[in-house]
């Protein structure tokens, strides 16, 4: 019973919230379909950038002391604007020296390409000066020299002297020439004579000069043992006397020196000097080598 009760409540109650759905449906569904279809909606405005807004600069020659409070123009400097003038003016005064700039004048300019820098090579440390000074430097003036008073030209007394000295060296040059002239013509006789004249004279007179020697060897160059050879010039006259003796090389010893001199003396005179030997000449020169040693048998020879 109690059961019965509650399903009656239950069923009475449900069909009448199932009536209120229905009418909030039908209500939703209208408001819903008038929105739809009778709102219209529009883009808001799309607000321009602060980067698209333009700003008129505007250069002025003078400043104010006080600042405007409503300026219309973007200036270097605070200006309060006069005259009579209802509409707003931009200043029109140019500074002095400055042109105007067109707008497509950069654009249209020509580029030019930058120079190269040339390349400074030399290492050397570059004077330079902060400071120029106006003063010009003072011209040097160049002090003239004295002329030199004209001297007497030194050309002929050059030339008198230059002519002396050739007539002294032609003098000198000729007084050789006559004493080579006058010179006695003579034969020379030597140990490489081949000539059977000359080598026959020869002979003899090396034989009869040895023999003297050995006889006459001083005794002095016997008692110290001296010894050495000497080159010997003898220069005979067509008789056979002895015109003249020359050491042409010494010994080393002034002994040996004298004693060669003193047997060529001993042994003169000479036979005479045949005329085949002489051949036109006026006296006959005989060169030979003398040596000493101390040879028991032979102290002296001649070659």
């Amino acid at each position: 019973m109690y059961l019965d009760n509650n399903f009656k409540l239950f069923s009475s109650t449900s069909s009448s919230n199932l009536s209120y759905l229905l009418t909030a449906f039908v209500v939703a569904l209208i408001i819903h379909n008038s929105i739809i279809f009778g709102v219209s909606f529009t883009a808001p405005p799309i607000k321009k950038s602060s980067a698209n807004q333009t700003l008129d600069i505007v250069l002025v020659n003078t400043k104010a002391e006080k600042a405007p409070e409503n300026p219309d123009y973007l200036a270097q400097a605070d200006q309060v604007g006069g005259g009579n003038i209802k509409e707003k003016a931009k200043p029109t005064s140019k500074n002095p020296g400055e042109t105007p700039i067109q707008g497509n004048a950069l654009e249209n300019r020509p580029k030019v390409a930058p120079k190269p820098v040339p390349k400074i090579v030399d290492n050397k440390p570059i004077l330079s000066t902060t400071k120029t000074s106006k003063k010009k430097a003072p011209k040097l003036v160049k002090k003239k020299k004295p002329r030199p008073k004209n001297k007497p030209v030194m050309i002929n007394d050059y030339m008198a002297d230059l002519q002396k000295q050739i007539i002294e060296i032609e003098a000198e040059l000729d007084k050789k020439n006559k004493m080579y002239a006058k010179r006695p013509k003579a034969t020379y006789i030597t140990a490489s004579t081949q000539r059977t004249p000359d080598a026959l004279y020869l002979k003899h007179w090396t034989k009869k000069i040895e023999r003297i020697g050995n006889l006459n060897y001083p005794a002095q160059a016997r008692k110290n043992k001296l010894e050495g050879q000497l080159i010997l010039v003898v220069a005979i006259s067509p008789s056979g006397d002895i015109i003249n003796i020359r050491i042409s090389q010494s010994s080393g010893h002034k002994t040996l020196d004298n004693a060669a001199r003193k047997i060529v003396q001993l042994a003169a005179p000479y036979a005479a000097v045949p005329a085949d030997v002489l051949r036109g000449n006026s006296r006959l020169v005989i060169t030979r080598t003398w040596q000493f040693t101390h040879n028991s048998g032979k102290n002296f020879s001649s070659n």
